[in-house]
């Protein structure tokens, strides 16, 4: 018999790279506790430091969005954990490594009655692997898009560790505070994320001089999603434009940089400001109408972009107008 109890709230506190704290909970009747420290590393590097222990078996179920690697390491005990979108389970002890690609996840955590367990985990977010291997890791596409096919979490390796135990081990005892503390967690922290992708980088199996492949379908879609940006405008932000052309947004910012040689984002915002100018010289309506059509929100940023964009200001271009006075 095991006793259920859900985490609620737990997207934001795994998500936001503002919000640091720690999350406890004391189950009723003396059944057991759990504590996950956060630890902001980066903007794009999250650390969870976790340690849980069960009088009686706990499984405590949590939902979040993630859309991120994650590299977690058990250093004491064991746990089992669940996809509950998939029904699969997988049994993680002492000294294992998993890194899962996660979208987003409905999972269950269970504890064995009178055990305990430590662990950390570290979440990559979306920006820090667009950043770091958006030419050259194509396993981590793979996966991506394995999760645009209903499969929210899918781990891309495993093993038990050696090179990376310590460094976990001492992420978890930091003995520093202050600015000494988030220098240490960054550099044992990056050592750690190093570590990993080096090994799995230079795996034979994934040691392919092979870039990502685009299919006939993904070369379709992409110019479609090119066609959407030229030739209506919508303005979509690239999650929308994505779903729109059932193209994952890795996949996008890939593609576009292949075949039009610029990124998505970019071409969005030149047809934005294009269009503006437009607007500007040759309709009646004022910033504040055009800055809303091209999709900001406030006046001041939209004034901002233009000005970076073509080095003069939106009411130097009104001025143009024929009937302005």
């Amino acid at each position: 018999m095991s006793y259920n109890f859900t985490l609620n709230n737990m997207s934001e506190f795994m998500c936001s790279s503002t919000l640091k704290e720690d999350y406890k909970i004391n189950f009723p009747d003396n059944l057991g506790f759990m504590s996950c420290k956060k630890e902001i590393v980066t903007e794009d590097i999250f650390l969870f430091k976790t340690h849980a222990l069960a009088n009686k078996t706990l499984a405590l179920q949590a939902i979040s969005e993630v859309k991120g690697l994650v590299i977690s390491i058990i250093l004491d005990g064991k746990i089992h954990y669940k996809d509950n979108m998939n029904n699969q389970v997988e049994t993680f002890k002492k000294n294992n490594l998993y890194i899962k690609y996660i979208n987003e996840y409905d999972s269950t955590t269970i504890i064995d009655q009178n055990s305990s367990s430590k662990g950390i985990g570290i979440i990559l977010r979306n920006d820090f692997l667009e950043k770091n291997f958006l030419n050259h890791f194509s396993h981590i596409n793979d996966i991506k898009e394995k999760n645009s096919n209903k499969l929210p979490s899918l781990s891309i390796y495993r093993k038990d560790i050696s090179k990376n135990l310590h460094l976990a081990k001492e992420l978890y005892n930091s003995p520093f505070h202050g600015g000494l503390h988030n220098i240490y967690l960054q550099s044992k922290c990056l050592e750690i994320i190093y570590n990993e992708f080096n090994e799995i980088l230079s795996c034979p199996k994934c040691n392919t001089k092979e870039k990502i492949k685009l299919s006939n379908e993904d070369i379709e879609a992409l110019y479609k999603a090119r066609d959407i940006i030229l030739l209506t405008h919508e303005f979509p932000d690239l999650s929308t434009l994505a779903k729109e052309v059932a193209i994952n947004e890795f996949k996008l910012k890939y593609g576009f940089k292949k075949l039009f040689s610029t990124s998505p984002g970019n071409m969005i915002l030149e047809q934005k400001m294009l269009h503006a100018k437009q607007l500007l010289e040759t309709s009646e309506y004022s910033i504040a109408e055009i800055a809303n059509f091209v999709g900001y929100k406030y006046q001041q940023s939209f004034s901002n972009a233009f000005i970076h964009f073509f080095g003069l200001r939106p009411i130097d271009v009104i001025k143009t107008r024929n009937y302005y006075y």
